[in-house]
């Protein structure tokens, strides 16, 4: 009824006069776009609103590339002192490198035959090759390539990206020419070109095609001299990395949220120490009613700095006391209270940027019962699996399928139709190493009954383990085969009631 009245007196004075109309129609369609924003405004994330509480909070959005070509050599520089000089981060890179590549994400050939089922011959003839090759995968011939691959994964966690140059010796005595060649993520030029070639643009070494995105080329400087900048081929480059927004062409360590923390923690706990140090030193101090002559007495030790007498205690005896002195024994509250909970405040931090457990971290393990560590365990293992997926696909997988290629064009495989169809004799898996159980009886009886009840494989219980179920059989085999030779038999397995998780004895605590 307001709206029809309000339409009615706007229609009388455009009736009476068009201008002053015209104006009144304007006017009420500013207030009513002002209406809307701030309804807009009223409605939007919290997170988007500015109040008194967020202040002028406006952070950058920049190109993910300009933010990263910005900061990632600060970035490395400082996670690489941390890594040399802080006992935490330097443990945080051992354990990502450790529980992701261990001693080397084993590789095991999985082609099949006509039948679908593993031809086990061409598989064992593939493996023989790799491991073979493995020997010398390095040109310089100093690492192995399970070495490599440990390698390229403390790169990708120190500089959040790896980098290998796909190359070839001269050297006749090896079985292969194809090599590899790492580099560090400085090597990669910090020239921008544009146009490079037919549309085509440089950053940050990353030759790239501008409307696909595609990679076409890196560029490499050396960083210690004024060399010239090589360009090489993307199909001769292994570059990987942690892809966190599209378009990226460089990584940054993943441990770069915990930068400023870890710096600062390492400042908080050197000046404790040294605060605790220095306030050990001092046992006792002596108060005088004569302090002329006490302070300059003959054969005195003062302190340069105050002019006052410093007497150094053996053995913590006090040697004299004089008349009129008093003794007052010197107090030591540090590390204060408040100490140990700080640290693993910011430990806890620390941990959770470079998603690893607390414990494993810090090496506490107190208050720690079955459940709670296999929780920690669970969660960890499944924070691993898509890291080391990466490190395979973006590692592991492309350096084979080239040996495979390199064994077959130099006769040292016999793939037949190779040629035609390459791809089937790439069916790989990769085992990545595993977890020992924690408590093997409980656990050991839990796995025996989903297999029993067709719930999981063999094999994926012993790929828990880090092991190959074919090497396990294998070994048992042997055992068995030396055990006759000696004269010997090997003990039955047995099931008693023991076995039962409802008479398990073992408590949690």
């Amino acid at each position: 009824m307001l709206t029809a009245l309000t339409s009615g007196i706007d229609a009388l004075i455009g009736l009476l006069s068009p201008e002053r109309g015209v104006r009144r129609m304007m006017a009420r369609e500013v207030m009513g776009h002002a209406h809307r924003l701030d309804r807009i405004r009223r409605e939007t994330y919290a997170a988007a609103k500015t109040n008194r509480l967020v202040g002028p909070w406006s952070p950058g959005n920049s190109n993910v590339n300009d933010i990263i070509g910005a900061s990632s050599s600060t970035v490395r520089a400082r996670v690489r002192q941390l890594v040399r000089d802080f006992p935490y981060f330097a443990r945080a890179v051992n354990i990502i490198v450790d529980y992701v590549v261990g001693a080397g994400i084993v590789y095991q050939a999985r082609v099949q035959d006509a039948s679908g089922k593993l031809d086990r011959k061409t598989n064992q003839r593939i493996e023989d090759v790799i491991n073979r090759w493995a020997d010398e995968a390095d040109i310089s011939g100093k690492l192995h390539f399970y070495e490599l691959m440990r390698l390229s994964k403390r790169q990708d966690v120190e500089s959040g990206e790896f980098l290998l140059v796909k190359t070839r010796s001269d050297d006749r005595r090896r079985f292969l020419p194809f090599c590899l060649q790492a580099y560090e993520a400085d090597w990669l030029s910090s020239n921008r070109l544009r146009n490079v070639a037919s549309g085509n643009e440089v950053e940050q070494g990353i030759e790239f095609n501008a409307a696909t995105g595609r990679v076409i080329a890196v560029h490499l400087t050396d960083p210690d001299s004024w060399g010239k900048t090589r360009r090489i081929p993307a199909e001769n480059v292994i570059h990987g990395f942690d892809m966190l927004r599209p378009g990226q062409l460089r990584g940054i360590s993943p441990l770069a949220p915990a930068v400023l923390v870890a710096h600062s923690l390492r400042e908080y706990m050197e000046a404790e120490i040294d605060a605790a140090k220095m306030a050990s030193k001092y046992l006792a101090l002596i108060k005088t009613g004569t302090p002329m002559t006490f302070q300059t007495g003959v054969g005195a030790v003062t302190d340069k700095e105050t002019n006052k007498k410093i007497e150094e205690l053996e053995n913590a005896i006090i040697q004299y006391l004089r008349p009129g002195e008093e003794v007052t024994f010197a107090q030591n509250p540090r590390p204060g209270d408040n100490f140990p909970p700080f640290v693993r405040l910011v430990l806890c931090m620390l941990a959770v940027t470079a998603g690893i457990p607390y414990e494993l971290l810090s090496g506490n393990y107190e208050d720690i019962n079955y459940s709670t560590a296999r929780t920690i365990r669970n969660d960890f293992s499944q924070q691993l699996r898509p890291v080391c997926r990466r490190h395979v696909l973006q590692f592991g997988q492309p350096i084979v399928r080239d040996v495979i290629s390199e064994a077959w064009l130099f006769g040292r495989l016999d793939l037949p139709g190779f040629a035609a169809d390459p791809r089937r004799y790439f069916k790989s898996e990769w085992q990545p190493p595993g977890m020992e159980s924690l408590d093997p009886q409980r656990e050991g009886k839990a796995q025996s009954d989903a297999v029993t009840n067709l719930l999981r494989s063999p094999q994926e219980i012993v790929r828990g383990r880090g092991r190959e179920l074919e090497d396990v059989y294998k070994e048992i085999a042997d055992a068995n085969a030396l055990a006759g030779e000696l004269g010997l038999q090997l003990p039955a397995a047995k099931t008693t009631n023991t076995n039962l998780p409802a008479q398990a004895t073992a408590q949690e605590a």
